[in-house]
């Protein structure tokens, strides 16, 4: 019903005007129904070539909540020029999850621009009144199971109980969600409230990641959050997760290091490293801009997009 109805609306208002190339941006596969509308409308309205971005990965069909998709998905696929992606991953998921063929599939990397800095570290330390004698961290995302905090937090209670509060860091998480009264509940049940700090917003995330001396990202599902290219762009080493996607961002030992999905004791010692050794962090940071600025800005992907319009102009039919 809900796709009838958006079905209806998005072609009334892509009637009004004649279009050539139609870019939809969804989050996943299928994702919000309404850009599956976008497309049939899009057809029937006689849109010469439609571009689909897919940023997560696509969903096959093992559950049945997606059996009757099946006929639909076909003629998405069918009507559409091409489908992007923000990895290789994502672009080989596509293939073997729904079968899409391998020419209508490419891979653009996201890009951001990066945005200002308006405090100096020490300013962001003072006005939140974190401690001014330890290294800090932030995980920075919303609060729920996929993000993986808890793993986090479970690093930091190993961590207190191995090597003892010395070269403790202190962990920044910013952001809400639906498991932050379990998170809270954890960090007091373990003594870990003078280690950790949540904050529900900054409204000056730049300012929160270069106040940080390295940025965690813990989710244990597939997904390509832009905190990687925001920490990369302000030469911010991250500890990540070695999922596929996230290894296309950063390079383990490189420009940032890489544990398993869910490994608390590999965060640990993957923080211990980057908290003992001062040159290995300074340099994981210059490495981690050098691959942003070569790879992830706005300006590259940008450039990619240009490129595949382009492309699609030339083969339309005279």
């Amino acid at each position: 019903m809900y796709l009838f109805i958006n079905f209806i609306i998005l072609r009334k208002i892509i009637r009004r005007t004649r279009i050539d190339i139609l870019h939809i941006n969804n989050g996943g596969y299928p994702g919000a129904y309404s850009t599956i509308a976008m497309v049939f409308a899009a057809k029937l309205c006689g849109v010469r070539r439609v571009v689909y971005v897919v940023n997560n990965i696509a969903q096959g069909y093992h559950s049945p909540e997606r059996w009757l998709d099946y006929i639909f998905d076909q003629g998405v696929i069918r009507y559409v020029a091409r489908f992007v992606t923000g990895s290789q991953y994502a672009a080989q998921q596509l293939y073997e999850n729904l079968g899409v063929p391998q020419t209508k599939i490419m891979y653009i990397h996201n890009g951001i621009a990066p945005r200002a800095v308006t405090e100096t570290r020490e300013q962001v330390i003072q006005r939140r009144e974190f401690p001014e004698n330890r290294l800090i961290f932030a995980v920075i995302a919303l609060l729920e199971e996929r993000k993986g905090q808890i793993y986090v937090l479970k690093a930091l209670k190993q961590f207190k109980d191995t090597y003892g509060e010395s070269t403790m860091p202190f962990c920044i998480i910013e952001g809400t969600g639906v498991d932050e009264e379990s998170l809270k509940k954890f960090v007091k049940e373990q003594g870990l409230e003078g280690d950790v700090r949540f904050i529900a917003h900054e409204p000056q995330i730049f300012n929160l990641i270069n106040a940080s001396d390295f940025i965690v990202v813990p989710s244990i599902r597939n997904e390509f959050p832009n905190i990687l290219l925001e920490a990369m762009s302000l030469s911010k080493p991250i500890i990540g997760v070695d999922y596929p996607g996230i290894p296309e961002q950063i390079e383990d030992m490189k420009s940032g290091l890489l544990v398993k999905p869910k490994d608390a004791a590999g965060l640990m010692y993957a923080m211990k490293k980057i908290i003992d050794n001062n040159d290995l962090r300074i340099t994981l940071g210059k490495n981690a801009k050098m691959k942003f600025e070569t790879q992830f800005t706005d300006k590259i992907a940008t450039r990619h997009y240009v490129e595949l319009y382009k492309q699609l102009i030339e083969e339309m039919p005279s």
